[in-house]
C-alpha cells in the first residue's frame, strides 16, 4: 500500500441520474490489501443506492506525496457493518505532486526502537519526505522518528515516517516518507525548499 495509511482523506465522486456529480470526504479507517475500509459522513446515507456491491467510481486519496487517484469497485456499500472499496494499486496513478522536491544535503538523525541512532545526510528533500544516503540495511517500510537540522534553522524538526526501499534507487540510498509531522515544522521544510528553489533561479 506504500504511503496510503489510515486516517488519511478519500474523496469519493459519483454520478447521479441527472448526469450531475456527488462528492463526499471519507476516511480511511483500515487498509487491507487491495481494500480500504471507509469512515463516511452520515449524509451520504441518503445515496447508499448509488454505492451499492459492484459500483464503480474514483477516488483519490490525499498521501503526503500528493494526491493519488485510481478506480475503485464497492463491495460492501454503506449500508453493511463496513463501507468497503477494492482497487487494483497497478491502476494508482500521482494525480499531483504536493511538494516540489530539491538538492539539499543535511544533517538527519534516524532514531529506531531497540537499536542505536543513526547520523546520515540528506540528498534532497520536500514538504512529503526526503531521500538520504546510508549503508545501514533497512527492512521496507520501516517505522522511524527522525531529527532533521534544517540550515540556518536553531532547532531540529521532528517526525516520524516509513523507509521505503525502492528499486530504482542508487545503492545505498533510501526514501523516507513523513507519516505524522507538525504543520509547523513541514512548513519550516517547505519553505526552505522554495527559498533554494529561487537562489537556483536567480543564479540561472
Amino acid at each position: 500500500m506504500g504511503e496510503i495509511r489510515e486516517q488519511q482523506k478519500a474523496k469519493l465522486s459519483f454520478k447521479m441520474p441527472d448526469n450531475s456529480e456527488k462528492e463526499f470526504d471519507c476516511q480511511i479507517k483500515e487498509v487491507q490489501n487491495d481494500r480500504l475500509l471507509l469512515e463516511f459522513p452520515k449524509e451520504m446515507l441518503n445515496y447508499a443506492q448509488y454505492l451499492e456491491e459492484g459500483s464503480e467510481m474514483p477516488v483519490r486519496i490525499f498521501t503526503p506525496t500528493g494526491v493519488k487517484m485510481f478506480d475503485t469497485i464497492v463491495l460492501n456499500s454503506p449500508l453493511e457493518s463496513d463501507f468497503v472499496i477494492e482497487y487494483v494499486e497497478d491502476a494508482i496513478k500521482v494525480q499531483r505532486r504536493e511538494y516540489q522536491r530539491v538538492n539539499l544535503e543535511t544533517k538527519l538523525i534516524i532514531e529506531r526502537p531497540e537499536k542505536l541512532n543513526l547520523v546520515v545526510k540528506t540528498i534532497d528533500m520536500s514538504g512529503g519526505g526526503l531521500r538520504f544516503y546510508s549503508e545501514e540495511t533497512f527492512e521496507n517500510n520501516e517505522s522511524v522518528e527522525v531529527l532533521l537540522y534544517l540550515p540556518y534553522e536553531l532547532h531540529s524538526v521532528k517526525a516520524q515516517g516509513i523507509i521505503l526501499n525502492q528499486a530504482h534507487l542508487a545503492q545505498n540510498e533510501h526514501v523516507l516518507l513523513f507519516t505524522k509531522i507538525e504543520e509547523k515544522a513541514r512548513d519550516k521544510i517547505i519553505q526552505r525548499c522554495l527559498k533554494i528553489q529561487f537562489d537556483e533561479y536567480r543564479i540561472i
